[in-house]
């Protein structure tokens, strides 16, 4: 779906100005048989819902489908949306050429494990690979083939997909997988911040916010620390700092490690808890 839309000034009359902006934004309707509406996301500065009817709604005739875009914000806007379906294949043709490596023009050895990928999306997405790509460091690099360390290929695969995608399918179909996509979000919280793909490094700070349990708050916390995230720090540290969650999580390996790597912390939960 494609939308561009006028944002109003809801000023005196005299200073009413209009912004343009577009963006776009791609679902994958599952269960289609039935209703269904997206999750809150961002385009042009707004919050919107994209509600899915598959029989239409009562003002119209059979055989039509419905779909409605909600603006969730308070704010004035003229959208104007255009849809287009996505054949079953899925995704944006990049992604596909970039899996059998069509027209690729750049390729990552990632323990052994070779991916392909197109320049032009890679520097359009990532501040860190433009760098590495077009900057001064790119003479001192093998043109070949990028070797990426401290990875592994499962989650530089999704993260190369995110950037042609903007989505994280794992992160996004949950359903019952809380686990593996809590550990899939902390690992792809740090590679977003190597390679500072801001989007990716807020979906994997939601998912591991919503999740927050005794096992893995003390992890969160640290990689919340480590990655400078700070609203998530602060969620965690407010879990934390009641003297009989803090006795559980410090009994956890997560907690561990998070005193070893980031002592600080422990200072600032027990600023924040006088009974420890």
């Amino acid at each position: 779906m494609a939308m561009s839309s006028s944002v109003f000034d809801p000023r005196e009359p005299e200073s009413l100005t209009a912004e343009n902006c577009s963006g776009s934004r791609q679902f994958k309707i599952l269960n289609y048989s039935k209703s269904a509406e997206s999750h809150i996301f961002i385009l042009c500065g707004h919050e919107w819902t994209f509600r899915y009817y598959p029989n239409g709604k009562r003002y119209f005739l059979d055989d039509y489908l419905a779909f409605e875009l909600n603006l969730k914000s308070d704010a004035k806007v003229r959208p104007k949306i255009t849809l287009t379906m996505l054949s079953q294949t899925g995704g944006t043709p990049f992604v596909r050429d970039s899996e059998s490596g069509d027209g690729t023009d750049v390729s990552f050895n990632v323990s052994g494990v070779t991916f392909n990928a197109h320049q032009c999306v890679l520097v359009a997405r990532s501040p860190v690979l433009k760098a590495q790509l077009l900057g001064p460091m790119k003479d001192k690099m093998d043109k070949s083939i990028i070797e990426i360390k401290d990875m592994e290929p499962s989650i530089f695969k999704s993260m190369l997909y995110f950037i042609y995608s903007d989505s994280v399918a794992e992160l996004e179909e949950i359903d019952g997988n809380e686990d593996s996509a809590i550990v899939l979000a902390q690992h792809l919280l740090v590679a977003a911040d190597r390679y500072n793909l801001e989007r990716l490094k807020e979906v994997c700070e939601i998912v591991m916010y919503e999740f927050i349990d005794v096992d893995n708050v003390a992890t969160a916390l640290t990689l919340a620390e480590q990655h400078n995230c700070f609203e998530l720090k602060a969620a965690c540290i407010e879990f934390i700092k009641r003297p009989e969650v803090l006795a559980i999580v410090a009994l956890t390996e997560g907690f561990e490690h998070m005193i070893k790597s980031c002592p600080q912390l422990l200072v600032e939960l027990r600023s924040k808890n006088h009974g420890c």
